[in-house]
């Protein structure tokens, strides 16, 4: 029996604190919920729910994966619901057709002869398993996983906790998700609505765009945007280039580009009010041990507008970077990577007030 625990997550008034358990035993998965005091006392199980233990897998795509059939990921603001993701075999396959120049749908078993790639010293298949995606709710007061609707036909991709987030009024889930098509597997941000099921896609670049963020009034979402680094990979990154930070309407209008500093990655965070971002701006995407950056902290207007920089940091790594409840503040966490140790500081930085 194998048992994992979840992220901690706060209520709104920070006196109780939600997390979750998911034990796998003899061909079922058993997802739990909890809430206790801030304290440790008064551990209480919110809710239980089992299900048959299945997996899912690529089919010998470009870093093959294979994983659980149902995902896990975000609690709603109002920490009643839990979202879950579910990949299902749709009975298709996706084959590099090198005289078309794109990728060809087949169904599973009619597919012509597949290509091969030299990649990482191994030879690669270029074909990708079609799964459909969709978008389901754990309803902690019903104790009832809830079906919302189809997101999209995927390949078998677990993209990172932190990248599927509620707005805050609890009416959507933004995410990213693998979307096959012609130009290959690509990740594109959706906006799911939990109450009528409706699924939009925010983003269509072939690259990937990842890590989407609401707007405190729940109107838009802040996103990365990096190139591919291969062309029969469109979701690799291309790490000479970096990340870039976009805005976009819930409904998929006014997308706009707000940092485009060549070979620089930037990520970035709304102030309380939403009228203003902080972003960190690196060169390089990763540190060996005893390595360090120089990280720059900015602060823009959400619309990109009058940019100011705030301090340089010499470290490996920001790992996160949060405003204070009334705005005046930002604090930041550090990371270097020691020979016998991980080092993190926290810092507080003032917010200047013009």
């Amino acid at each position: 029996m194998a048992e994992v625990k979840g992220p901690l997550v706060f209520d709104s008034d920070m006196k109780r604190v939600f997390y979750r358990k998911t034990i796998s035993n003899e061909g079922k998965v058993i997802y739990q919920a909890y809430v206790m005091d801030i304290d440790g006392k008064n551990q209480k199980k919110i809710a239980e729910l089992t299900l048959e233990e299945k997996y899912v897998d690529d089919g010998g795509y470009i870093g093959s994966t294979r994983g659980p059939m149902y995902k896990m990921y975000s609690w709603s603001p109002d920490r009643t619901k839990i979202f879950f993701a579910k990949l299902e075999e749709t009975g298709y396959t996706w084959v590099w057709r090198e005289e078309e120049g794109k990728w060809v749908r087949y169904k599973a078993g009619a597919e012509p002869s597949v290509p091969v790639v030299q990649w990482a010293g191994t030879e690669q298949k270029l074909i990708a398993k079609e799964h459909e995606r969709t978008a389901w709710i754990w309803d902690l007061k019903d104790n009832e996983l809830r079906f919302i609707g189809h997101l999209s036909c995927s390949i078998v991709s677990y993209f990172f906790e932190k990248g599927v987030v509620w707005s805050p009024d609890g009416k959507y889930v933004a995410l990213p998700s693998i979307e096959l098509s012609e130009e290959g597997a690509t990740e594109q941000i959706f906006v799911i609505n939990v109450g009528t099921g409706e699924s939009k896609r925010l983003t269509s670049f072939v690259g990937y765009n990842a890590y989407p963020e609401w707007s405190p009034d729940s109107r838009k979402i802040m996103y990365l945007r990096v190139p591919p680094e291969y062309w029969w990979m469109p979701s690799s990154l291309d790490y000479d280039e970096g990340y870039d930070v976009w805005v976009v309407d819930i409904d998929g209008s006014n997308e706009k580009q707000l940092t485009d500093i060549s070979k620089n990655w930037e990520a970035g965070g709304w102030s309380p009010d939403g009228s203003k971002i902080v972003y960190t701006s690196w060169e390089k995407s990763s540190m060996g041990v005893g390595e360090t950056q120089e990280i720059g902290i900015w602060i823009m207007n959400e619309d990109g507008s009058d940019r100011k920089l705030l301090i340089k940091v010499d470290t490996g790594f920001i790992e996160c970077i949060e405003w204070s409840p009334d705005g005046l503040k930002i604090a930041f966490v550090t990371y270097e990577l020691r020979k016998d140790r991980d080092d993190r500081d926290i810092y507080v930085l003032d917010v200047p007030a013009s």
